[in-house]
């Protein structure tokens, strides 16, 4: 069936707070997927799939796919969904993330809907409370596509895939802690998870002047308050912001766009931005070029995210 280009057409634009969601079917609700996530849609043939002994009913064996077997996800077991439906073609989603291929059991596939970031509403503490499956939703036509963690989903099964499998690692010493204690960082990260844990790794490393936010919109407002800060006081933009990390998927507003608009203002033009997320691909990192950035990184590189940080602002 399809493979990555047609699934999402024409690439999107670098950096025009823009994504492609494709909506698929599981029980009768609609899911969604970021279409940067996705290498190929397929049909399941059950030839193909060989059941693994005493597998999780989540993942209950491979898939074969361009002659190499892919982990096989039945979504129906891994978000817990009770109803299940007979489909005489079920659809199998090939996707690539955090340097992972893997494959997942679906009803079916409708369209690609492009949306902006800023119609994506998280979900409220209440729904929180009962999934970690999903990192939000958005209102499609007459219903509502709920937009899978599938970083999470994978998480469980490939522990590597953790961000807070680097908490233990080596860190790099190229610089010391005293002068990275010097440097102020803005982070833009919307998984709280996430965002206290790069938080706490850069502490332990020495990068104790972290200021964080849950999106790219709440860091672009803290960036300009900085900005007009250092005009009034008629001080470098430095003495304020030394650089920027951001992920790319984020409500209201992703960090493409965020990267983007940094380097074309003449206060942070020169201010390094490093993309940190789970998306970096061969065509993503086209993109991230394309908006300015200055390095990117896929999750859950942490050492290199460190690493990363001392090159930037050392030269070491």
């Amino acid at each position: 069936m399809a493979d990555k280009r047609d699934a999402q057409g024409i690439l999107l634009e670098s950096g025009t707070n823009e994504v492609e969601i494709l909506e698929f079917f599981l029980g009768g609700q609609s899911y969604g997927i970021n279409v940067s996530k996705i290498l190929q849609i397929i049909s399941f043939e059950q030839e193909r799939f060989t059941r693994t002994p005493d597998a999780d009913p989540a993942m209950p064996g491979v898939l074969l796919w361009r002659e190499k077997t892919l982990p096989f996800i039945d979504l129906y077991a891994a978000l817990k969904v009770q109803r299940r439906e007979k489909v005489e073609r079920p659809i199998a989603l090939v996707t690539e993330f955090n340097n992972l291929v893997c494959s997942f059991l679906t009803d079916g596939v409708n369209r690609i809907h492009r949306i902006g970031w800023d119609k994506i509403d998280p979900l409220d503490a209440y729904m929180n409370q009962f999934s970690s499956h999903f990192t939000g939703s958005v209102h499609v036509g007459d219903k509502d596509v709920l937009l899978v963690d599938f970083e999470y989903l994978v998480a469980n099964f490939f522990p590597e895939t953790k961000l807070d499998s680097e908490s233990q690692m080596a860190l790099p010493e190229e610089a010391t802690p005293e002068m990275r204690a010097s440097k102020k960082v803005v982070l833009a990260e919307d998984s709280p998870f996430i965002r206290h844990t790069i938080l706490k790794i850069l502490e332990q490393s020495g990068y104790t002047d972290v200021a964080a936010f849950e999106n790219g919109l709440s860091a672009s407002e803290h960036l300009s308050r900085c900005k007009k800060t250092a005009d009034a006081e008629q001080k470098p933009i430095t003495d304020l912001v030394d650089l920027v990390i951001t992920d790319i998927e984020m409500p209201q507003l992703d960090g493409l766009t965020l990267c983007r608009r940094l380097k074309e203002d003449p206060h942070y033009g020169k201010t390094p931005v490093i993309i940190f997320s789970s998306l970096i691909n061969e065509q993503m990192a086209i993109k991230c070029q394309e908006v300015g950035a200055d390095a990117f990184i896929t999750k859950p590189q942490m050492a290199q995210l460190v690493g990363t940080l001392d090159n930037l602002l050392f030269g070491v």
